[in-house]
């Protein structure tokens, strides 16, 4: 009754969180001091849930340390013009029976790039939306193209901090674990590009408003050479160049067009990487600005909560109810099945896409141990399904947020075929072949 009165607390926290438009940080803190309580009061020392906690904060620091260098990334990349030439570069490839198409590979090119969901939706999101209104084009099925599209980059972008999470709780490699997902990407990917293509014949555009083109030439010097920032994080790690590496000397790169490019002021540059960009012309202004060290805050916030939560539910065995429910489900319907399942309820119950990522390796992680299934198989089926899946919950952030700044409604949802697609062909497949109805080890 103590664990279901926190977590009433806790819910209330996150609804009121919500309808107040205050970050769920706020509400994993509340839950947090709840389920220590829990915990002091079922006879764990105060101490000890302490240090269980500590042991699961140890999990965030590398993803930490990713989370801190993309904000310096987001805000040198638009300092730099390297996101005003790839929104610039993508707009030249609309017709009238291709807006939607690229609608889903421009976001996807800019999710590969950027490795977040919200800051592609902020930048290049905007920018199609804009031009759909301003065309006659259905804004449910472009909504749905960039949504599939600004979640293709979260699994496979060395900039992805959902991968990093998911390889820190994993213990796996990131570039094994990214290697991995490219395994399971091209079906799905094919079959939402083939479908937008179909969309765009049948839902085209009549038009495409040219002064966002002519403010982004007027804003920025659209060289080829702002392109290079992101051409090195995409191309590094193929040489076995670390994320947090590709990243650095991206971060280099891009400082180097907004000094010697774009003619930043050294002082302006060092405020945006702190801040967040701020263009120059007005035009621009809701376009480009963003990104900087204090747009990671509140997320760094909530993984460290989410970590700790993680550490302290382990130590306690709070959750050993929920395992033991998820581990029957494994073996009645398969790993995968049981990832979807906890993946959709902690999105459902949490709202946020890094505690579900968190919550399924600790749900399921013993299942993995027990059958002697190695690390990569539990990586790969919670990229495989909380990553995407966070998305189409409704009331989650990782769906109102998208969906807010592009002021549709969950309508679009359902066009966002690249979210579900991935799940559901990973279960078609088999994915984490061999691991159902396998004896449970006692």
């Amino acid at each position: 009754m103590d664990l279901l009165a926190a977590f009433g607390v806790f819910l209330a926290c996150v609804v009121g969180c919500m309808v107040k438009g205050a970050s769920l940080g706020w509400a994993l803190a509340a839950g947090f001091v709840c389920f220590f309580a829990v915990g002091a009061r079922r006879g764990t020392p105060a101490p000890a849930l302490m240090r269980m906690a500590a042991e699961g904060m140890v999990t965030s620091l590398k993803v930490l340390r990713i989370l801190l260098m993309l904000g310096l990334l987001t805000a040198l990349w638009r300092a730099g013009g390297t996101v005003a030439f790839f929104v610039w570069g993508g707009i030249q490839f609309i017709t009238p029976r291709t807006f939607v198409l690229v609608a889903f590979g421009l976001s996807g090119v800019f999710s590969l790039a950027f490795g977040s969901c919200f800051g592609v939706v902020g930048t290049a999101g905007v920018v199609l939306m804009t031009i759909a209104r301003s065309g006659g084009a259905s804004l449910p099925v472009t909504a749905g193209a960039i949504m599939s599209g600004i979640y293709f980059g979260e699994r496979l972008s060395p900039a992805s901090s959902s991968a990093a999470l998911v390889s820190a709780v994993s213990k796996v490699d990131q570039r094994a674990f990214q290697l991995r997902m490219w395994r399971d990407t091209p079906v799905p990917l094919v079959l939402t590009a083939a479908l937008y293509g179909a969309l765009s014949l049948l839902c085209p555009i009549q038009e495409v408003n040219a002064q966002i083109v002519a403010a982004l030439e007027e804003g920025f010097s659209l060289s080829w050479v702002t392109s290079l920032p992101a051409a090195a994080l995409l191309v590094l790690p193929w040489f076995h160049i670390s994320a947090a590496a590709a990243i650095g000397v991206s971060c280099v790169l891009s400082a180097g067009c907004a000094l010697l490019v774009q003619h930043v002021p050294p002082a302006e540059l060092l405020r945006a990487c702190v801040l967040g960009y701020r263009p120059v012309q007005p035009d621009l202004a809701d376009l480009m600005s963003g990104g900087g060290l204090i747009s990671m805050a509140s997320v760094c916030v909530i993984v460290i909560l989410s970590c700790a939560y993680s550490g302290m539910f382990s130590g306690t065995g709070l959750l050993t109810p929920v395992t033991d429910r998820i581990g029957r489900l494994a073996e009645r319907f398969g790993l995968f099945a049981a990832h979807v399942a906890a993946s959709v309820g902690c999105g459902a119950l949490f709202c946020n896409q890094t505690v579900a990522i968190v919550m399924n390796a600790q749900l399921l992680g013993e299942e993995y141990r027990r059958r002697d299934l190695p690390p990569m198989e539990l990586a790969a089926n919670i990229g495989n399904s909380a990553v995407n899946l966070a998305g189409l919950v409704p009331w989650a952030i990782a769906a109102t947020v998208p969906l807010t700044t592009m002021e549709v409604g969950p309508e679009a949802l359902p066009l966002s075929f690249y979210l579900y697609l991935l799940p559901l062909w990973c279960w078609l497949r088999g994915s984490g072949k061999n691991q159902k109805n396998l004896p449970k080890i006692s």
